[in-house]
């Protein structure tokens, strides 16, 4: 098989398995077009590796909305348990099946909120990788946005030395700059700074998850929320996704 052939057994598993968006790009991305230190390289953590698949799938905006809540805290949850199973099964379907190497970068693998008060910086950026990979572009709020699901998506990715045809990055930046983002953060963590996105005061938006946490109801989200970007906003034109009423509803019970 060719590149080409391979990527489509790899990509309509994928599909099988939940992905609702697939895309790969080569390791040499990040030397490339360098944003992360060396470190954080993936042919510099795992030297046989070739190529990154990224898989994503979507978070519904009628539940972001009531964040924070625990309706938001079980559907961040529930994508999390079904980003790693599905990671963890096309890495082996890669493996036994096709018999290349493979592994998954777990969606946050990290301890818990807490020790990111210390080093917010994860061993891998899902967000760089789709980037690179052409799911989207890096927005105001740091977010991956895509046209697809605008920010309201969470993604995972499989290293591998398949060979595999490389997607294009996006060329469009899909943020409309609206400052939305920035304006409804409850802790005002985004500033800007006449750069193209907003520079982000990541130990403060941690912080002020650890205490969403300790109140039973995280993570914040809110500058996911409020982006009007995403093909998934259109049927919610002419209708609120969710009442004032029912945010306050959802943010009450069960938390």
């Amino acid at each position: 098989m060719n590149d080409v052939e391979i990527k489509e057994k790899i990509c309509q598993k994928a599909r099988d398995l939940g992905a609702g968006m697939v895309r790969s790009c080569s390791v040499k991305k990040w030397s490339d077009i360098p944003i992360q230190e060396p470190e954080f390289w993936p042919e510099n953590i795992w030297p046989w590796s070739r190529n990154v698949i990224v898989l994503a799938i979507p978070l519904f905006a009628p539940m972001v909305q009531t964040t924070p809540s625990m309706v938001y805290q079980e559907l961040y949850d529930t994508s999390n348990r079904i980003l790693d199973e599905m990671s963890y099964r096309l890495a082996n379907y890669i493996v036994s099946e096709l018999g290349y190497r493979a592994i998954f970068f777990p969606r946050d693998c990290y301890y818990s909120i807490e020790v990111l008060t210390e080093n917010p910086n994860a061993a891998f950026s899902h967000v760089l990788a789709g980037c690179y990979a052409g799911i989207g572009s890096i927005g105001d709020s740091h977010n991956l946005i895509s046209r697809e699901y605008g920010p309201r998506m969470r993604l995972v990715s499989v290293i591998t030395d398949a060979p595999l045809a490389e997607d294009p990055m996006s060329e469009e930046d899909l943020c409309i700059h609206c400052g939305r983002c920035r304006r409804e953060c409850p802790i005002q963590c985004l500033k800007e700074n006449g750069d193209d996105i907003y520079s982000m005061d990541k130990i403060a938006c941690t912080r002020h998850h650890v205490g969403l946490k300790n109140d039973h109801h995280w993570p914040c989200g809110k500058c996911i929320s409020v982006c009007p970007v995403g093909e998934d906003m259109k049927m919610y034109r002419n209708v609120k996704a969710v009442t004032p009423e029912g945010m306050v509803h959802c943010q009450k019970f069960g938390s």
